[in-house]
Protein backbone atom coordinates (compact mmCIF):
# COMPACT_ATOMS: atom_id res chain seq x y z
CA UNK A 1 0.00 0.00 0.00
CA UNK A 2 0.91 3.70 -0.39
CA UNK A 3 1.25 4.51 3.27
CA UNK A 4 -1.72 5.20 4.92
CA UNK A 5 -4.21 6.77 2.51
CA UNK A 6 -4.44 3.14 0.82
CA UNK A 7 -6.25 0.73 2.72
CA UNK A 8 -4.51 -2.19 3.12
CA UNK A 9 -6.47 -5.21 2.98
CA UNK A 10 -5.79 -6.62 6.40
CA UNK A 11 -7.06 -3.11 7.70
CA UNK A 12 -10.24 -3.64 5.83
CA UNK A 13 -11.22 -6.89 7.02
CA UNK A 14 -10.71 -6.17 10.68
CA UNK A 15 -12.65 -3.37 10.59
CA UNK A 16 -15.76 -3.21 12.25
CA UNK A 17 -18.87 -3.54 10.78
CA UNK A 18 -22.06 -0.89 11.18
CA UNK A 19 -24.86 0.29 9.71
CA UNK A 20 -23.00 2.59 7.99
CA UNK A 21 -20.67 0.30 6.60
CA UNK A 22 -23.11 -2.49 5.86
CA UNK A 23 -25.52 -0.98 3.41
CA UNK A 24 -22.68 0.08 0.60
CA UNK A 25 -21.59 -3.65 1.56
CA UNK A 26 -24.95 -4.99 0.35
CA UNK A 27 -25.18 -2.32 -2.30
CA UNK A 28 -22.15 -3.74 -3.66
CA UNK A 29 -23.05 -7.47 -3.48
CA UNK A 30 -26.21 -6.18 -5.72
CA UNK A 31 -24.44 -5.06 -8.07
CA UNK A 32 -21.99 -7.31 -8.61
CA UNK A 33 -21.55 -9.55 -11.74
CA UNK A 34 -21.71 -13.28 -10.09
CA UNK A 35 -24.91 -11.40 -8.53
CA UNK A 36 -26.50 -10.31 -11.76
CA UNK A 37 -25.66 -13.27 -13.66
CA UNK A 38 -27.23 -15.51 -11.04
CA UNK A 39 -30.39 -13.38 -11.49
CA UNK A 40 -30.78 -13.32 -15.22
CA UNK A 41 -30.09 -17.13 -14.94
CA UNK A 42 -32.81 -17.48 -12.01
CA UNK A 43 -35.85 -16.23 -13.86
CA UNK A 44 -34.22 -17.51 -17.91
CA UNK A 45 -34.57 -20.76 -16.28
CA UNK A 46 -38.27 -20.35 -14.60
CA UNK A 47 -39.34 -18.87 -17.74
CA UNK A 48 -38.11 -22.09 -19.60
CA UNK A 49 -39.28 -24.32 -17.30
CA UNK A 50 -43.28 -22.56 -17.41
CA UNK A 51 -43.07 -22.44 -21.07
CA UNK A 52 -41.97 -26.46 -20.95
CA UNK A 53 -44.95 -27.09 -18.88
CA UNK A 54 -47.47 -25.01 -20.83
CA UNK A 55 -46.30 -26.89 -24.27
CA UNK A 56 -46.31 -30.26 -22.40
CA UNK A 57 -49.46 -29.39 -21.08
CA UNK A 58 -51.28 -28.61 -24.99
CA UNK A 59 -50.71 -32.19 -26.12
CA UNK A 60 -48.40 -31.27 -29.03
CA UNK A 61 -46.70 -33.95 -30.63
CA UNK A 62 -43.60 -30.93 -30.58
CA UNK A 63 -44.22 -30.20 -27.21
CA UNK A 64 -41.62 -33.00 -26.22
CA UNK A 65 -39.15 -32.10 -28.68
CA UNK A 66 -39.18 -28.74 -27.55
CA UNK A 67 -40.08 -29.38 -24.13
CA UNK A 68 -36.66 -31.42 -24.09
CA UNK A 69 -34.33 -28.57 -25.89
CA UNK A 70 -35.88 -25.63 -23.41
CA UNK A 71 -34.67 -28.55 -20.36
CA UNK A 72 -31.12 -28.56 -22.10
CA UNK A 73 -31.37 -24.68 -22.27
CA UNK A 74 -32.13 -24.36 -18.79
CA UNK A 75 -29.26 -27.43 -17.37
CA UNK A 76 -26.99 -25.21 -19.10
CA UNK A 77 -27.70 -22.23 -17.87
CA UNK A 78 -27.98 -23.40 -14.11
CA UNK A 79 -24.77 -24.64 -14.82
CA UNK A 80 -23.10 -21.30 -15.78
CA UNK A 81 -22.19 -20.90 -11.95
CA UNK A 82 -20.43 -23.67 -11.23
CA UNK A 83 -18.40 -23.76 -14.42
CA UNK A 84 -17.34 -19.75 -13.75
CA UNK A 85 -16.26 -20.70 -9.99
CA UNK A 86 -14.47 -23.56 -11.59
CA UNK A 87 -12.61 -21.81 -13.57
CA UNK A 88 -11.08 -19.52 -10.30
CA UNK A 89 -7.11 -20.74 -9.54
CA UNK A 90 -6.40 -21.13 -5.87
CA UNK A 91 -3.77 -19.09 -4.94
CA UNK A 92 -1.44 -19.97 -2.24
CA UNK A 93 0.96 -17.90 -0.74
CA UNK A 94 4.94 -19.27 -1.48
CA UNK A 95 6.28 -20.38 1.98
CA UNK A 96 10.48 -19.32 2.59
CA UNK A 97 11.54 -21.76 4.90
CA UNK A 98 14.91 -22.15 4.10
CA UNK A 99 17.83 -20.95 5.55
CA UNK A 100 17.77 -17.06 5.58
CA UNK A 101 14.42 -16.90 4.42
CA UNK A 102 15.19 -18.42 0.99
CA UNK A 103 13.10 -20.82 -1.65
CA UNK A 104 13.78 -22.12 -4.58
CA UNK A 105 12.56 -21.67 -8.22
CA UNK A 106 13.80 -22.99 -11.34
CA UNK A 107 14.47 -21.58 -14.72
CA UNK A 108 11.45 -22.16 -17.56
CA UNK A 109 12.67 -19.73 -20.14
CA UNK A 110 13.44 -16.81 -21.62
CA UNK A 111 12.32 -14.13 -24.19
CA UNK A 112 13.96 -10.81 -25.72
CA UNK A 113 12.10 -7.93 -26.23
CA UNK A 114 13.49 -6.21 -29.02
CA UNK A 115 17.69 -5.85 -28.33
CA UNK A 116 17.99 -4.26 -25.18
CA UNK A 117 15.92 -6.69 -22.74
CA UNK A 118 15.42 -10.46 -22.04
CA UNK A 119 12.47 -11.70 -19.60
CA UNK A 120 13.19 -14.73 -17.53
CA UNK A 121 10.12 -17.07 -15.95
CA UNK A 122 11.14 -19.12 -13.31
CA UNK A 123 9.05 -21.85 -12.15
CA UNK A 124 7.80 -22.03 -8.82
CA UNK A 125 7.65 -25.29 -6.42
CA UNK A 126 4.05 -25.35 -7.45
CA UNK A 127 1.55 -24.17 -9.81
CA UNK A 128 -0.16 -22.57 -6.98
CA UNK A 129 2.26 -20.89 -5.62
CA UNK A 130 2.30 -16.82 -5.89
CA UNK A 131 5.58 -14.48 -4.11
CA UNK A 132 3.59 -12.27 -2.03
CA UNK A 133 4.85 -9.25 -2.40
CA UNK A 134 3.78 -5.61 -1.27
CA UNK A 135 3.62 -2.23 -3.82
CA UNK A 136 7.14 -1.30 -4.84
CA UNK A 137 8.79 -4.52 -3.56
CA UNK A 138 11.30 -6.32 -4.96
CA UNK A 139 12.28 -10.21 -5.58
CA UNK A 140 16.42 -11.11 -4.56
CA UNK A 141 17.75 -14.02 -6.23
CA UNK A 142 21.11 -16.11 -5.47
CA UNK A 143 22.60 -18.89 -7.08
CA UNK A 144 26.81 -19.88 -7.57
CA UNK A 145 28.95 -17.57 -9.76
CA UNK A 146 30.87 -18.41 -12.91
CA UNK A 147 33.91 -18.60 -10.05
CA UNK A 148 31.94 -20.49 -7.67
CA UNK A 149 31.06 -17.59 -5.92
CA UNK A 150 27.76 -16.37 -4.78
CA UNK A 151 26.19 -14.07 -6.49
CA UNK A 152 22.74 -11.94 -6.03
CA UNK A 153 20.27 -9.83 -7.78
CA UNK A 154 17.28 -7.79 -6.76
CA UNK A 155 14.78 -7.00 -9.43
CA UNK A 156 11.17 -5.71 -9.39
CA UNK A 157 8.48 -8.34 -10.74
CA UNK A 158 7.54 -8.39 -14.61
CA UNK A 159 3.77 -9.34 -13.82
CA UNK A 160 2.18 -8.35 -17.25
CA UNK A 161 -0.09 -11.98 -17.09
CA UNK A 162 -3.16 -10.50 -14.14
CA UNK A 163 -3.95 -13.45 -11.96
CA UNK A 164 -1.19 -15.99 -12.95
CA UNK A 165 -0.11 -18.57 -10.17
CA UNK A 166 3.08 -21.11 -10.37
CA UNK A 167 5.34 -18.49 -11.79
CA UNK A 168 7.90 -15.44 -11.25
CA UNK A 169 9.07 -13.30 -13.90
CA UNK A 170 11.80 -10.17 -14.10
CA UNK A 171 13.02 -8.51 -16.90
CA UNK A 172 17.00 -7.82 -17.42
CA UNK A 173 18.77 -5.11 -19.43
CA UNK A 174 21.25 -7.05 -22.24
CA UNK A 175 24.55 -4.74 -22.06
CA UNK A 176 27.60 -5.16 -21.06
CA UNK A 177 28.83 -5.55 -17.83
CA UNK A 178 29.10 -2.40 -17.20
CA UNK A 179 26.30 -0.83 -18.96
CA UNK A 180 24.15 -3.48 -16.85
CA UNK A 181 26.07 -2.02 -13.38
CA UNK A 182 24.65 1.31 -14.42
CA UNK A 183 21.18 0.03 -14.94
CA UNK A 184 20.79 -2.09 -12.12
CA UNK A 185 24.41 -1.85 -9.82
CA UNK A 186 26.91 -4.15 -9.34
CA UNK A 187 25.54 -6.68 -7.44
CA UNK A 188 23.16 -6.94 -9.70
CA UNK A 189 24.94 -6.71 -12.92
CA UNK A 190 27.01 -9.65 -11.62
CA UNK A 191 23.89 -12.14 -11.23
CA UNK A 192 22.49 -11.04 -14.93
CA UNK A 193 26.07 -12.28 -15.82
CA UNK A 194 25.45 -15.99 -14.71
CA UNK A 195 21.62 -15.74 -15.33
CA UNK A 196 22.99 -15.40 -19.49
CA UNK A 197 24.26 -17.99 -19.18
CA UNK A 198 21.81 -20.74 -17.12
CA UNK A 199 19.52 -23.51 -18.89
CA UNK A 200 16.32 -24.14 -18.38
CA UNK A 201 15.63 -26.27 -15.69
CA UNK A 202 18.43 -24.57 -13.48
CA UNK A 203 17.90 -24.06 -9.78
CA UNK A 204 17.78 -20.43 -8.47
CA UNK A 205 17.22 -19.48 -4.49
CA UNK A 206 14.88 -16.62 -4.20
CA UNK A 207 12.69 -14.28 -1.79
CA UNK A 208 11.05 -11.75 -0.50
CA UNK A 209 13.20 -8.62 -1.25
CA UNK A 210 13.16 -4.93 0.01
CA UNK A 211 10.42 -2.40 -0.28
CA UNK A 212 11.42 1.06 -2.04
CA UNK A 213 7.70 2.95 -1.65
CA UNK A 214 7.53 5.36 0.86
CA UNK A 215 5.68 8.11 1.37
CA UNK A 216 7.60 10.97 3.00
CA UNK A 217 4.81 14.00 2.66
CA UNK A 218 2.48 15.51 4.84
CA UNK A 219 -0.55 15.83 3.19
CA UNK A 220 -2.75 12.82 3.37
CA UNK A 221 -4.42 11.49 1.83
CA UNK A 222 -2.57 10.69 -1.27
CA UNK A 223 -5.06 11.85 -4.03
CA UNK A 224 -2.22 12.55 -6.86
CA UNK A 225 -0.13 10.32 -7.96
CA UNK A 226 3.11 11.46 -10.18
CA UNK A 227 5.26 8.57 -11.92
CA UNK A 228 8.36 10.11 -14.10
CA UNK A 229 10.25 6.65 -15.20
CA UNK A 230 12.92 5.49 -17.25
CA UNK A 231 13.77 1.96 -18.46
CA UNK A 232 13.55 -0.43 -16.68
CA UNK A 233 11.96 1.79 -14.07
CA UNK A 234 8.29 1.12 -15.82
CA UNK A 235 8.28 -2.06 -14.63
CA UNK A 236 7.72 -1.58 -10.92
CA UNK A 237 5.08 1.85 -11.73
CA UNK A 238 2.91 -0.60 -14.30
CA UNK A 239 1.76 -2.97 -11.30
CA UNK A 240 1.14 -0.04 -9.23
CA UNK A 241 -0.91 2.06 -11.61
CA UNK A 242 -2.87 -1.87 -11.78
CA UNK A 243 -3.37 -1.57 -8.02
CA UNK A 244 -4.45 2.09 -7.25
CA UNK A 245 -6.23 2.94 -10.48
CA UNK A 246 -9.27 1.10 -10.16
CA UNK A 247 -11.98 2.77 -8.19
CA UNK A 248 -12.44 2.08 -5.02
CA UNK A 249 -8.69 0.88 -4.13
CA UNK A 250 -7.14 3.89 -2.88
CA UNK A 251 -7.51 7.72 -2.21
CA UNK A 252 -6.07 8.49 -5.60
CA UNK A 253 -7.94 10.12 -7.89
CA UNK A 254 -5.56 11.54 -10.66
CA UNK A 255 -2.21 9.61 -11.74
CA UNK A 256 0.02 10.70 -14.27
CA UNK A 257 2.90 8.80 -15.43
CA UNK A 258 6.04 10.19 -17.55
CA UNK A 259 8.23 7.68 -19.30
CA UNK A 260 11.29 8.93 -20.76
CA UNK A 261 13.68 6.66 -22.81
CA UNK A 262 16.28 7.53 -25.53
CA UNK A 263 15.41 4.71 -27.89
CA UNK A 264 12.03 3.82 -29.36
CA UNK A 265 12.23 0.14 -28.65
CA UNK A 266 12.40 0.80 -25.32
CA UNK A 267 8.86 1.52 -24.79
CA UNK A 268 7.75 -2.18 -26.30
CA UNK A 269 8.72 -3.27 -22.28
CA UNK A 270 5.20 -1.90 -21.57
CA UNK A 271 3.42 0.14 -24.02
CA UNK A 272 0.76 -2.48 -23.82
CA UNK A 273 0.12 -2.61 -20.55
CA UNK A 274 0.00 1.22 -20.16
CA UNK A 275 -2.52 1.15 -23.21
CA UNK A 276 -4.70 -1.35 -21.77
CA UNK A 277 -4.77 0.85 -18.48
CA UNK A 278 -5.19 3.82 -20.32
CA UNK A 279 -8.50 2.48 -22.21
CA UNK A 280 -10.01 1.33 -19.24
CA UNK A 281 -9.54 4.65 -16.71
CA UNK A 282 -8.68 7.36 -19.14
CA UNK A 283 -10.63 9.85 -17.04
CA UNK A 284 -8.49 9.31 -14.10
CA UNK A 285 -4.61 8.10 -15.76
CA UNK A 286 -2.45 10.05 -18.33
CA UNK A 287 0.36 8.46 -19.54
CA UNK A 288 3.30 10.48 -21.62
CA UNK A 289 5.76 8.60 -23.72
CA UNK A 290 8.83 10.74 -24.00
CA UNK A 291 12.06 10.33 -26.72
CA UNK A 292 14.90 11.64 -25.32
CA UNK A 293 18.57 11.41 -24.09
CA UNK A 294 17.75 13.07 -20.28
CA UNK A 295 21.11 11.69 -19.33
CA UNK A 296 23.18 13.92 -21.81
CA UNK A 297 20.22 16.92 -22.35
CA UNK A 298 18.83 18.52 -19.61
CA UNK A 299 15.86 17.81 -18.14
CA UNK A 300 15.03 21.13 -16.93
CA UNK A 301 13.36 23.36 -19.73
CA UNK A 302 12.15 20.37 -22.10
CA UNK A 303 9.04 21.16 -23.12
CA UNK A 304 7.50 17.93 -23.23
CA UNK A 305 8.42 17.16 -19.77
CA UNK A 306 7.30 20.09 -18.11
CA UNK A 307 3.72 19.69 -19.78
CA UNK A 308 3.35 16.17 -19.13
CA UNK A 309 4.35 16.78 -15.26
CA UNK A 310 1.09 18.57 -13.82
CA UNK A 311 1.55 20.93 -11.00
CA UNK A 312 1.96 19.92 -7.52
CA UNK A 313 -1.09 20.11 -5.06
CA UNK A 314 -1.56 19.40 -1.16
CA UNK A 315 -1.46 15.15 -1.39
CA UNK A 316 0.43 15.07 -4.18
CA UNK A 317 2.74 12.37 -4.04
CA UNK A 318 5.96 11.85 -6.63
CA UNK A 319 7.57 8.40 -7.64
CA UNK A 320 10.80 8.81 -9.63
CA UNK A 321 11.85 5.21 -10.95
CA UNK A 322 14.85 4.54 -12.98
CA UNK A 323 18.44 3.91 -12.99
CA UNK A 324 20.58 5.89 -10.00
CA UNK A 325 21.54 8.33 -12.59
CA UNK A 326 18.77 9.32 -14.10
CA UNK A 327 16.93 9.07 -10.63
CA UNK A 328 19.32 12.14 -9.32
CA UNK A 329 19.06 13.87 -12.10
CA UNK A 330 15.13 13.43 -11.95
CA UNK A 331 14.74 14.90 -8.55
Amino acid sequence: SIDRPLLSPVEFSYRTSTPSTLWPSFVAVVLSDVFKTALVAFFLAAGLSLAAKVLRGGGSSSAGGIGGLLQSTKNFLLNILPSKSKQIKKSTPMPFEGDGGWGKCTLKSKKKIGNTFTVYEFALPRSDYTVPLALGQQIDFCCLGLEDNVVSGSFYPYDMNDGERGVVRVVVPNQDAKGNAALVGLGSSKFIEVLHEMRQGDEVALKPGKTTLEYRGEHVPVTDMVYIASGLGIVPIVDQVKAITPKGTSSVKVTSVVWINDQRSDFDLAMDELESEYTKYSTKLAVSCIMDDVMKNPMEGNAEVEEAVPYFNAGTMAVISGPKRFSEKAK
